[in-house]
């Protein structure tokens, strides 16, 4: 199974306290603790709206791969990117977690599933 996740979305569905960055470090530990019980790539899409780059940014925490958009393009834009070249195999497996509407019902109709940043930040806390 792989999950695609709006980061800012879930982040601040969870309500965690702090600074931004000690949410999005509190946010990759509880998803590295959702990962050991549940085996699975996780993707976390954040928006680089601050990255002058036309490149992505992209990193490894906690084993759960994380890619911030660049100059021009939107978390979005990369998530229902990656949702499009998931429509072979076991896509139904894959599941695309935003609060935009728009987002998982482009998942939904390239046959992945799609999940509110609410449903499944309930499996987080």
């Amino acid at each position: 199974m792989k999950l695609i996740i709006d980061g800012y979305n879930l982040m601040y569905r969870l309500e965690l306290e702090g600074s931004l960055e000690q949410k999005r470090d509190e946010m990759f530990e509880l998803l590295s603790e959702f990962k050991s019980v549940n085996p699975c790539d996780i993707t976390v899409v954040f928006d680089g709206s601050r990255n002058p780059s036309t490149q992505r940014g992209r990193e490894f925490k906690l084993g759960i791969n994380v890619i911030y958009s660049a100059r021009g393009e939107t978390a979005d834009d990369i998530i229902m990117e990656m949702a499009e070249k998931h429509t072979m195999g076991k896509a139904k497996e894959n599941i695309v977690v935003s609060s935009d509407n728009r987002v998982r019902n482009f998942a939904v109709e390239h046959f992945m599933k799609g999940m509110t940043s609410d449903e499944f930040a309930e499996y987080l806390i």
